[in-house]
């Protein structure tokens, strides 16, 4: 795989929704076989959806060259607001916000267990049934920026169909890593990988917003980086 492709790959995989979803299942009394549910659902989605958007990519023409405009602007966009996020997490502006948005409706009546709610998509996983997590995988793991930019990279470079389908699923297996791992360890060392889990989603839980600050400022600066570059 191409540096540039595994550096996407590498941000794309630290994605604390996905480490999440591992915590529910691994809870559950059925783990491996939820847990296995999950990762299938996400793969078949992401590397489904990964594909369709190569072909249209490669039909439409819109990426000649990894040097073309598209490539070249796509790169600044998606690098710009990357950076934006970057920022506004770093200074709370999204904190503040919903501040303000709370301080224009002070009449609305506020639900003392609203932010005790799980979202629907965790309530789904906790059922404890395989075919619902796999759905539930389904909607979970759309692309992210990272992921369509790494496809943008892919269809630009004009490999043969078996090429693409090859760095599409080497991509997934390298994003999907926080699920393929505790799987992994599920089969050899299941109780040393729960409690392994649960000390990462810890960490990841305490410094969510600085993981999330980094990431984007990585991401926004490669990808501004290589734009300029290429243009």
């Amino acid at each position: 795989m191409p540096l540039q492709l595994l550096v996407l790959a590498l941000d794309a995989a630290l994605y604390p929704t996905l480490l999440a979803a591992v915590v529910i299942l691994l809870s559950q009394p059925r783990r491996k076989p939820l847990l296995s549910a999950y990762l299938a659902g996400g793969l078949t989605i992401s590397i489904g959806l990964g594909l369709g958007i190569i072909a249209a990519l490669k039909g439409s023409s819109a990426v000649d060259s990894s040097t073309s405009a598209v490539s070249w602007t796509t790169d600044l966009a998606v690098g710009g607001l990357a950076l934006l996020l970057a920022v506004a997490l770093a200074t709370r502006a999204d904190a503040r916000f919903q501040e303000r948005r709370r301080a224009k409706k002070p009449d609305k009546p506020v639900d003392p267990d609203a932010e005790q709610k799980e979202p629907l998509s965790q309530r789904l996983l906790a059922r404890g049934s395989a075919p619902v997590v796999f759905v539930a995988a389904l909607a979970i793991n759309l692309p992210g920026a990272a992921y369509i930019v790494g496809l943008k990279d892919i269809a630009a470079a004009h490999h043969s169909t078996a090429g693409d389908i090859a760095l599409v699923v080497a991509f997934n297996l390298i994003m999907f890593m926080l699920a393929e791992i505790p799987l992994l360890g599920l089969i050899f060392a299941p109780d040393a990988t729960v409690a392994r889990v649960h000390r990462v989603n810890g960490w990841f839980s305490a410094n969510g917003r600085r993981i999330a600050v980094v990431l984007c400022a990585v991401l926004g600066f490669f990808l501004i980086i290589r734009g300029i570059v290429d243009a």
